[in-house]
Order: structure tokens, then sequence, then C-alpha cells
């Protein structure tokens, strides 16, 4: 238990002028006269005092009760309504190559993406990869631990191979049609030119601002030759061959331009963080309103223990008067 408003405590420090105050008024003459009344009036402080102490019970119980005695329940946060994001990955086989050492591409993003993840408190998330098509992995949701865990379940290969950047762009829209969130964005994350897909990059890209969503986009790696993994060899070690790679930067910043985004190029796993870094500032999430606490109050307890203190100590006196009449 602790107290919200100690300093009404200080009140405490009436009570010696409260006692004297109440033994004045107790030095009234008697009306009654005896020839020896010592017994009488020993017999009467004694009353007298045990009616007092009742009443200085309930002052100090009423005090307490002003300091407002509490335990604390629980801490809350109020909701707030934070950003709707989907994030796009490309999971085409290109995105094995190895220029982002000591990890592939797939594996860096990933990586960059769960520590995206981590730092969101209200913002809803889903995942769309693609390669010649495009899946739904993690519909809009604040279950961050289960998106990391679907997150980390995707790799290369798993789907025909190809680059559908329109395709993947327009699954990503159409999940967040129906938001009602103030802010919806995409961030789309690729390493290649569109070459797959029944859906261009620039219609998508029309469809995004016609819906007032924001796409950055990413661009994940080079243009010059990279390390590719080949198979192993006849030792079972893993070889590689260098291959170089086609990117289209112009397209991706088109996509951006044209629906309010930013276009991003990262060559390593730090650019490419400092790509969603920038990214979250640029779309700033709401911050939660300040934390309440919820505590359980024992104040009406003490008023109600101060009341019958009160009462007990005016039974008292009807029941024993401090002056009783005494026979002739």
């Amino acid at each position: 238990m602790t107290l919200l408003s100690p300093l009404h405590l200080f009140v405490l420090l009436l009570l010696p002028v409260l006692w004297l105050i109440l033994r004045g008024r107790s030095a009234a003459p008697a009306s009654l006269f005896f020839s020896d009344h010592a017994g009488l009036r020993s017999v009467a402080d004694k009353r007298w005092r045990l009616c007092r102490v009742f009443d200085l019970i309930a002052f100090t119980l009423l005090v307490v009760a002003l300091a407002r005695p509490v335990a604390l329940d629980r801490v809350i946060t109020p909701p707030v309504e934070g950003k709707d994001i989907i994030i796009a990955l490309d999971v085409s086989g290109s995105m094995e190559a190895l220029d982002f050492q000591p990890k592939n591409r797939i594996e860096s993003a990933k990586g960059v993406i769960e520590r995206f993840v981590q730092g969101r408190r209200s913002d809803r998330l889903g995942l769309v990869f693609f390669a010649k098509d495009s899946f739904l992995q993690v519909p809009l949701t604040t279950d961050y631990t289960m998106f990391v865990n679907l997150l980390q379940r995707l790799e290369t290969g798993v789907i025909e191979d190809g680059t559908a950047i329109g395709n993947g762009l327009g699954l990503a829209l159409s999940r967040l049609e129906d938001s009602k969130a103030k802010s919806r964005l995409v961030i789309l994350l690729t390493d290649g030119d569109n070459n797959s897909g029944n859906i261009s990059p620039e219609t998508a890209a029309e469809a995004a601002k016609t819906l007032g969503i924001k796409v950055y986009t990413i661009l994940i790696g080079t243009d010059k030759p990279v390390p590719f993994p080949a198979g192993k060899d006849i030792f079972g070690r893993q070889t590689f061959r260098t291959v170089p790679m086609k990117i289209n930067p112009e397209l991706l910043k088109k996509i951006a331009d044209t629906t309010g985004g930013r276009a991003y190029r990262s060559l390593s796993t730090d650019e490419l963080d400092r790509a969603f870094a920038e990214i979250d500032k640029l779309e700033k999430s709401p911050i939660p309103a300040q934390k309440y606490r919820l505590y359980d109050e024992f104040a009406p307890y003490f008023i109600l223990a101060a009341i019958l203190a009160l009462i007990l100590g005016r039974i008292f006196a009807v029941l024993f008067p401090l002056y009783p009449e005494v026979e002739r």
C-alpha cells in the first residue's frame, strides 16, 4: 500500500492541540459539590478520556483517508490508431546473391524487416511475397511475434522464379484497400526488374495513387556481377559463379514518385537498415498516450472506520455518563 497524498499526514501534528482543546472543555466547573469527590472525579476523567480517544482515532483515520492510501492494480495504455503497413518482399532466385555478406540478400532483408517490426507499437503489419506469382504470408496484424515467425519461414525457390513487381504491389494494395487507418503504405523490396505477372508496375502505382496509399521502394543490390550459388562440387563444397544482375531503379523511382513515397537503393545491410529508419521517420507512428495507473482505493474503508469510531464514542458517552447523578 502507498499514499498518493502523503503531505496530508502533517495534519496529524495537530493531535496534541486537539487533545488540549478537548481537555479544556472538560474543565468546566461541576454543578454538584461534595465534601469528598476525588473518587468520582477519577472515574469521570477515565470515562472522558476513553470517549475522547475514540474521537481522536476517528480524526486520525480521516486524515489517513485524505492521504489516499492505495494499492496499484494495473497500468493501462489507451489504444492509439497506428499505420497500416504491407511489406512486399521479392523472393525470386536472384535474392540468393551473396553481395550482402555474410548473408545473402533474402536473409539480410528478413533481418532488417525483423528489426523494423520490433520497433512497432501500434501499427498493423502485413506481409506479401512475390516471384513470378504473389502470395499473402501475413494479413494485417499487431501480433508482431507471429509476423516475425512467418517472415523467417520465407525462402527463395518456393514459387516459380521471376519478378512480378506489379502483381506483388497489386496484392499489397488489395489488403489495404478497405483499411480505415489514417496512414496506409507499402514497402516494396526487390532486387530486379519486372519480368512477370499480368499487372504492370505502372498500373499498380496509379491504383495506389487513387487509393491514397504511399509506396516506398527499396532496390536491393547492384547491377554489377555478384557471387551467386552454383551448386556443390564433388567434395560437397558450395561453389559460386559470378552473375550480372538486371535492375531497373528508374521503374522503382517512378512507382514511389507516383504514389507520394520515396525510392531507396541499398548496397549493404547497413544501407537497408537506414532506408527503413528513414521511412519510419517519414511515416511517424502516433505516440501512445500517457499510461494510466489504476489503483485500489482504501480511503473509503478508513472513512467507514472513522465513522464507526465516532459512533462508538457517542454510544459510550450515552451508556456511561461522565458525571452521573449522585443522590444527596
